[in-house]
């Protein structure tokens, strides 16, 4: 964090934040710590970050959400699957929907895995109105898991 925050005052490191994040993220997931790899996910969701738009952050939501869902950290890849859609980044391939729908499987949240992967492919196939049932379904979802 503490490099990230010296980058983000560098001027001339600008243009690097964003793909050192991404490798961070990357890293952390790929070595097993979720919870490091969701520091550099808030950290990148900051107003002031200099990290570019959310289409550019495309790899850091996908490895983030499968590798949260493979450690079994499932309500806090949901919670970036909403960011995710809410950036406008409804693009959820195969690979990272299945997963998502096995790890709620394997919650024994099986209503939800189903409602979940219908939205999702109403979304994918470009369905009017799937994103904002999307987006409720996700906050009901993240809603009843916290209570």
């Amino acid at each position: 964090m503490s490099l990230l925050t010296k980058l983000r005052h560098t001027p001339q490191a600008h243009p690097s934040v964003a793909p050192i994040c991404t490798l961070l993220v990357s890293s952390y997931v790929k070595k097993g710590r979720p919870r490091d790899a969701l520091k550099v996910y808030g950290w990148m969701l900051r107003p002031d970050s200099p990290c570019d738009g959310v289409e550019k952050q495309k790899a850091v939501f996908h490895v983030l959400v499968g590798g949260l869902c493979r450690e079994g950290m499932v309500v806090e890849a949901l919670g970036v699957l909403r960011d995710m859609v809410r950036g406008g980044l409804v693009v959820v391939g195969g690979g990272l929907r299945e997963r998502v729908f096995r790890s709620l499987l394997r919650e024994a949240r099986v209503r939800e895995a189903r409602e979940l992967d219908a939205a999702l492919e109403v979304v994918g196939n470009g369905g009017d109105g799937g994103l904002e049932k999307l987006l409720n379904l996700l906050d009901q979802m993240i809603a009843s898991w916290t209570e």
